[in-house]
Parts: C-alpha cells; sequence; structure tokens
C-alpha cells in the first residue's frame, strides 16, 4: 500500500506537476495535462457546468468575450471583477464559483478567462500538438478526473497555474490531490483536512479583508473535495463536460 511518504510516488508527483503556469514547456511531450487553478478558475469552470453550461470558451484575451457574445446572442460571459466583487460592466459574472450560481447558465454557451488558469488552458492549446489534451482540474472534481484519465496510455502532467509565474499553495495541493488519485493511493480522511488546511490558510487570512463573497468561495466551492463529477475537456478553444465519456 502505498503511502504519502512513498518515494516512488514522490517521485512521480515531481516528475509529474508543473509547479506554476511559467513552467509549461514550449513544446509539451504528450500527455494529459490538467490544470489546476483552484482559486478560482478551475471551480468556477467546475460551476458553470454543474450549472448547465453547454460549454466553456476559454478567449485568449480579457476582453475577447465581448464578440464571442456577439456571434452568441445568448451567451453569458465572464470577465473581471470591481472593487465590490461585482462582475464588471459588460459582464455576467466573473471568476467566482459563488456568484455564478446566480445566473442563468442552463443550456447556454458561456466564455471567460483568467491570468493563471485560463492563460494556462490557452498556453498549452498554443504549444501543445495533437499528442497533447488539456482538462481543468480542482479540489472539488479531483477524483472525478483522476478516473476518467486511468488507464491513459498518455501520462497525466498537474499543471499548477500559480500566481504570477510563481506557485501557491491552493494549486499545488490541488494538483498533489489529483496527482495522488492518478498514481498512488488516494489521501484518506486525515490528509485531506491537512490539505485542506494548508490550502485554506494560504488564501483565508488575505479573503477575511476583502468583501464576503470571496471568503464564501474559498470556503463553500473552493476547499470541496471530489463532490463533482464534471470532468471538462478541452476541444479547440472550448472546454466540454466529458464525463460521460
Amino acid at each position: 500500500m502505498r503511502s504519502i511518504a512513498d518515494p516512488d510516488l514522490d517521485e512521480t508527483l515531481t516528475d509529474r506537476i508543473l509547479p506554476s503556469r511559467a513552467r509549461i514547456p514550449e513544446d509539451p511531450p504528450a500527455g494529459d495535462y490538467v490544470v489546476i487553478d483552484v482559486t478560482h478558475f478551475s471551480t468556477t469552470v467546475v460551476e458553470l457546468f454543474e450549472n448547465g453550461a453547454e460549454y466553456v470558451h476559454v478567449t485568449e484575451e480579457r476582453g475577447d468575450e465581448h464578440a464571442f457574445a456577439e456571434e452568441h446572442p445568448r451567451a453569458k460571459i465572464g470577465g473581471g471583477s470591481s472593487e465590490e466583487y461585482t462582475p464588471t460592466e459588460g459582464y455576467d459574472f466573473f471568476n467566482s464559483p459563488t456568484w455564478v450560481q446566480d445566473v442563468d447558465v442552463a443550456g447556454r454557451p458561456t466564455a471567460l478567462t483568467s491570468t493563471n488558469g485560463g492563460a494556462a488552458v490557452t498556453d498549452l492549446r498554443l504549444a501543445g500538438g495533437d499528442d497533447v489534451d488539456v482538462y481543468v482540474g480542482t479540489l472539488a472534481n479531483a477524483r472525478a478526473v483522476a478516473d476518467h484519465l486511468d488507464g491513459a496510455e498518455k501520462p497525466t502532467y498537474l499543471v499548477a497555474a500559480g500566481s504570477k509565474g510563481k506557485p501557491s499553495p491552493e494549486d499545488t495541493v490541488g494538483a498533489v490531490v489529483i496527482g495522488r488519485h492518478v498514481y498512488g493511493e488516494s489521501p484518506s480522511d486525515a490528509e485531506r483536512d491537512l490539505y485542506r488546511q494548508i490550502a485554506k490558510l494560504g488564501k483565508a487570512p488575505k479573503y477575511a479583508e476583502k468583501a464576503d463573497i470571496r471568503l464564501n468561495d474559498l470556503v463553500e466551492y473552493d476547499l470541496r473535495f471530489s463532490e463533482s463529477a464534471v470532468v471538462p475537456r478541452l476541444d479547440g478553444q472550448k472546454l466540454y463536460d466529458v464525463s460521460d465519456e
């Protein structure tokens, strides 16, 4: 039985985890790449699908969502947030899994990006070839993504998106959790509590000084473990939920 201290598992995860978006190779080797941006791109994407979105179009640049909306009049689009943590003018939502609960996305196209997770998805799309498949993972769908990739012929790489080119504790935790599901034994309840505490301590003090919605994002959505069956996979610029495949 493997444990978190298993040196073979530790070596595998070290080889397969990219600790930030900045570490994505210019020519990525063949593999399944899971982009992990726990706070909040990946979790928001999962919640859009949980609320029935048809797909999530990942724009290359913030602002491209408006052109997408013109081509898809029924679409709901995400952008930046105001100082009061509401969507900036012209947008329906922002990267907040809490906010999207009140947005009617059922059966509709959606579009958004982010400076870390969304940009990492775009980086991999532009740099990768036919042998690179891109998924979006977070703590909430960790087991579902791992189960989907179980037995895959290609190796699975975990891209902890980080922030401004540097690692972030919650994304590293997300990558380790998904990696353990893929390559070793799933975390025990005690280990999950420890992982959750690390991720929470990395963000909660900062969010306590912001609007209540950010702390709610973290506690109610970002730190859930394997409660979602959603498996977002990129096809072109669009993420689709492939959990039924």
